[in-house]
């Protein structure tokens, strides 16, 4: 038997040797790594499973390691054996495999070996030496280790696990303070008989309880007993993968067997029971465990020596609990420590979004009610549901209200801005047009384009005052009562009539309503109407008519927008006329300045016919009767006249648009003109015709000062005379020294009996005078 017995464990080390053995290249997970990551060399890490791939604890020791090496930069190659002792475990198995591995790493050296759980551990404390000398030894999953061990082992180190019974214990009392006997399950692996030993030495510390050990006993036997057990009693539930029947259970299997069979909670110190029917605890995480030992594992392949690295005692527990189990001992999630974790628990829409439900507001008060409802009372879940549907169809209905009332409020600003955009561009376009004639029909073009209207016309009162004129339309409309002389009278039946007698605007936003209208045959499409007052300082000038074929047309910002256009358009109306009356004066006074210019010169040149002088290579002299073809030519019409030869040019001389001479002018060369020479001497005339006007009103002046002076001088010395003879004979010697001519001074008396006195100049006065008045000069 002993000789099947070692060929049996021999074919399954070699099988394990064959599937057992995984190469997991641990490499960064980016696809950029950085250069001095490139350039590092590769470590390899063999790690060591006391058991076998698919239980649970083992493999959350996996992938904790898996997870730390796998960090970015770690350059490692991870290779893993599973030792499988929870189905074999003797003394030969154990040589067989330190062969294989002797076999297998005498050339593939690792950089270091991490061990999970205590097989394993023991293991590499029996054949470390051999297998992998001076190779650093990281383990986990050791419980309860005992760190004088260590003696003779310099390159081991690694964290206990240490599963927090005490912490267990303390929550199962507390929620259950009526216990008297903890029963405890509890096979006899190593672990187990760590367990234990931690257990007993915790005995000390609860003196009311009773501890019953259920070990080395069949999973019959074991059920029966946990089914009878008391009401004041709990199950500490460890671990039990082989009973005494040489039975092997996985842990989701031999969990729910103790859960099943217990009449009482069960409590746990492993994470992998959770969820197969224990309350839960303070557990023990594999991949916490796993974790801990890599990171441990990193420190030494960066460096640093297993001597200078403690072994990790402190417990990394974390309490646990399944949702299921609560609910089954009627254990309130509230009695609780605050960090728990619960397992399987329904998900709670208001726990989750609490913040989100808060902000949201009022508005969602019906839905965090119906929320909170379903978690505590499954029973009104329907009605929560239906108050729900309900609150948010309102919502919803609010939302789309909401939604209409900002379009809406959207669209007429929309409108509004287009109103005034319209208005302005009416404004600016009306204010650069002072000619009336062109201003009326840019206006209502631009007021029905820009409003998009039916027909705008514009009415101004005659002279009289009593009739509206239509000035201008739109359209063929317009056109037809323009040609018709359109007229409407102030406060007649029309609306424009109303509008001008009265001074106000006049709307009617459905005709077909309005009591009293006039029917206007040419617009038969009219439903809409504003006549609007044209006002200019206080004084209607007229009206504009606003019409559409669409019923209410016009909204208040409407009508605002068009009496604003109105009374601009009124300022641009009353402007023109004033532009066209400043025009006229000002044309009037050019005429009059004209005219006396003109008169002016014709009396300068009569008394001066040949005026006019010559200049050439000998001298200038007066030009005596010189007058060539071309320059009566250009005196005729006014322009420059070149002569046949081109080397004459004659250029008017003009004063206020009249022309009053020419200049000829005539090249030595006998060459035609230069344009540029044309210009230069355009140029100088035109200078001299300011030079000789400027003349002419200094002469002029000149004149009229000497006339003032003399009429001045003779004044003084007719008043410094004292009788009426020697007045009158003062006067008649002035007069003949200031004319140059004979004057006389004849005297009529009072009556016909009295004597005429009379005085000529250069005479004396007759003997017989007396006061006489004068009769004429």
């Amino acid at each position: 038997m002993r000789v099947w017995h070692k060929l049996a464990t021999i074919g399954i080390a070699l099988a394990l040797a064959t599937t057992s053995l995984l190469f997991v290249p641990v490499t960064p997970l980016y696809s950029t790594p950085s250069r001095q990551a490139e350039n590092a060399p590769r470590r390899r890490v063999l790690y060591i499973n006391s058991y076998h791939r698919g239980y649970k604890f083992s493999d959350d020791i996996t992938q904790g390691i898996e997870a730390v090496l796998k960090e970015p930069g770690q350059n490692v190659d991870l290779l893993v054996e599973y030792m499988d002792t929870k189905r074999l475990d003797s003394p030969e198995y154990m040589e067989e495999l330190y062969q294989l591995y002797k076999v297998k790493y005498g050339t593939l050296k690792p950089d270091l070996v991490i061990s999970s759980d205590d097989a394993a551990l023991n293991f590499l404390f029996q054949y470390a030496n051999e297998l992998f000398p001076d190779v650093p030894v990281v383990f986990s999953g050791a419980n309860y280790f005992d760190v004088t061990r260590l003696a003779g082992f310099p390159n081991f180190t690694g964290v206990s696990e240490i599963a927090d019974a005490q912490g267990t214990l303390d929550l199962a009392l507390a929620l259950h303070p009526q216990t008297r006997q903890i029963v405890v399950v509890n096979d006899t692996s190593v672990t187990g008989q760590r367990v234990h030993e931690r257990l007993s030495t915790l005995q000390a510390s609860y003196p009311e309880i009773t501890f019953i050990y259920l070990e080395d006993i069949s999973m019959d036997n074991l059920r029966q007993q946990l089914n009878q057990l008391s009401s004041d009693s709990l199950v500490l539930l460890t671990i039990f993968f082989r009973d005494n029947a040489g039975g092997f259970f996985e842990y989701d299997v031999f969990t729910p067997l103790v859960s099943e069979s217990s009449t009482v909670p069960v409590y746990g110190l492993w994470d992998f029971s959770l969820g197969y029917g224990i309350v839960g605890g303070k557990l023990t995480s594999g991949a916490t465990e796993g974790a801990r030992a890599a990171q441990l594992a990193v420190r030494i392949l960066n460096g640093e020596s297993p001597q200078d690295i403690p072994v990790v005692q402190e417990p990394a527990a974390r309490y646990m609990f399944d949702y299921e189990q609560l609910q089954r001992w009627n254990i309130a999630e509230s009695a609780l420590p605050g960090d728990s974790f619960v397992l399987n628990k329904p998900f709670s829409f208001f726990e989750q979004y609490a913040q989100l439900v808060w902000i949201v507001g009022a508005s969602f008060l019906v839905l965090a009610t119906a929320i909170t409802i379903l978690v505590f009372n499954i029973l009104r879940r329907r009605r929560a549901e239906v108050q729900l549907n309900q609150s948010l169809s309102e919502l919803q209905e609010s939302r789309v209200l909401l939604e209409e009332r900002v379009e809406e409020r959207t669209e007429a600003l929309r409108q509004r801005a287009a109103l005034l955009e319209a208005a302005a561009e009416v404004s600016r376009t009306t204010t650069e047009i002072v000619d009336l004639e062109v201003l009326l029909p840019t206006v209502v073009d631009l007021v029905q384009q820009r409003f998009d209207l039916y027909y705008v016309g514009l009415f101004l009162l005659d002279e009289s005052g009593e009739l509206a004129v239509l000035r201008a339309g739109t359209g063929e409309a317009g056109h037809e009562m323009m040609a018709q002389g359109w007229e409407l009278r102030v406060g007649g039946q029309s609306m424009i009539g109303r509008c001008v007698a009265t001074g106000k605007a006049d709307i009617q936003l459905d005709v077909g309503e309005a009591s009293v209208r006039f029917d206007n045959p040419h617009l038969p499409e009219t439903r809409s109407e504003m006549a609007l007052p044209l006002r200019v300082r206080g004084e209607i000038i007229g009206a504009m008519t606003i019409q559409s074929h669409r019923v209410a047309a016009f909204e208040q910002d409407d009508i605002r927008t068009m009496q604003t256009v109105a009374d601009q358009i009124a300022a641009v109306i009353s402007n023109a006329r004033l532009f066209t009356q400043v025009q006229e004066g000002l044309a009037a006074e050019r005429r009059a300045y004209g005219d006396l210019t003109h008169a002016a010169w014709q009396q300068l040149l009569q008394s001066a016919p040949n005026l006019g002088y010559l200049s050439d290579r000998r001298a200038t002299r007066p030009a005596g009767n010189v007058w060539r073809p071309e320059m009566q030519s250009a005196l005729d019409t006014g322009k420059i006249v070149a002569g046949e030869s081109g080397a004459a040019l004659a250029i008017p001389l003009r004063v206020r648009e009249q022309v009053v001479g020419v200049i000829d002018g005539r090249k030595k060369d006998g060459t035609a003109w230069l344009p540029e020479e044309i210009t230069l001497l355009q140029s100088l005339v035109d200078q001299l015709n300011v030079a000789v006007e400027s003349a002419r009103l200094y002469e002029e002046s000149q004149r009229r000062a000497m006339r003032e002076r003399l009429v001045a001088e003779v004044s003084g010395r007719l008043r410094a005379s004292r009788d009426v003879e020697a007045v009158l004979q003062a006067t008649i010697r002035e007069l003949g020294q200031v004319l140059g001519a004979t004057a006389t001074i004849r005297m009529t008396p009072l009556s016909a009996d009295e004597p005429v006195a009379s005085a000529s100049a250069g005479s004396a006065s007759a003997p017989n005078a007396s006061p006489l008045y004068p009769t004429a000069l």
